[in-house]
């Protein structure tokens, strides 16, 4: 499965269980490929990894987050998927840890603060329709 699979899913999804009423609906963010800030980091929400354009694994970012994650679900959840990796100009870049080496970038959406919940049915969702091979709940 690749993105434009993951992307016709969600509209299925929103389609089916995304009221009008709740404002514009979130929207999946660009490939992070392990530089700079992970988009929708302070924000709770769902995430995608992927091995070049195949979707591998479906995840979900709701919890509080602690520390400098406080708050966070997706920036808290994904920190456990890389590495911060200095270079000998000891500029700061990430790589995927030793669990998760097959990863190219990662997508994440992002739900306001009141409509967080509907992240963990957009997962289950996702996981169905597109069989990721590294998800095994769900399935």
């Amino acid at each position: 499965m690749t993105e434009d699979n993951l992307r016709q899913a969600t509209k299925e999804f929103f389609r089916c269980y995304w009221s009008i009423d709740n404002g514009e609906q979130p929207e999946w963010s660009h490939h992070w490929n392990f530089n700079g800030s992970i988009p929708n980091n302070n924000k709770r929400g769902c995430y995608v990894l992927f091995r070049n354009k195949d979707v591998v694994y479906v995840g979900i970012g709701i919890g509080k987050g602690t520390g400098m994650y406080q708050g966070c679900g997706l920036g808290f959840r994904l920190k456990k998927y890389w590495a911060v990796n200095r270079d000998k100009d000891k500029n700061t870049k990430y790589k995927p840890t030793s669990n998760w080496t097959e990863l190219t970038s990662v997508m994440t959406i992002g739900f306001e603060e009141k409509h967080y919940p509907l992240a963990a049915a957009l997962e289950i969702y996702l996981i169905n329709k597109l069989n990721p091979p590294r998800n095994s709940l769900h399935k």
